[in-house]
């Protein structure tokens, strides 16, 4: 799974560059976060509340790389959800 360059922002943390995009869905807003070299590698899901805080992106990728998420590696997208103050990650039944 890619994700487009087009309409995506860049956010550099730890001399690594990532690509973003905040995509709104009925019940939330998803960011998903990859790699900005890399094309193909994981995507990191994070579901936050509807009104986005861009605050909320460097604990959104620190959270991914401690919790599994290997950016540079191809996998499935690995989903995460932001709960009042902190992420947890989704299992397969919980992602929408």
């Amino acid at each position: 799974m890619n994700l487009p360059r087009k309409g995506c922002k860049v956010i550099t943390l730890d001399d690594i560059q990532y690509r973003w995009k905040a995509y709104s869905t009925t019940r939330c807003t998803e960011v998903r976060v990859a790699f900005n070299e890399i094309e193909g590698g994981q995507i990191l899901v994070a579901q936050v509340p509807k009104i986005f805080n861009l605050k909320w992106l460097v604990p959104i990728i620190d959270f991914g790389l401690v919790n599994g998420w290997e950016p540079d590696e191809q996998h499935k997208p690995i989903y995460i959800r932001k709960i009042k103050e902190h992420f947890r990650v989704l299992g397969a039944d919980e992602i929408e």
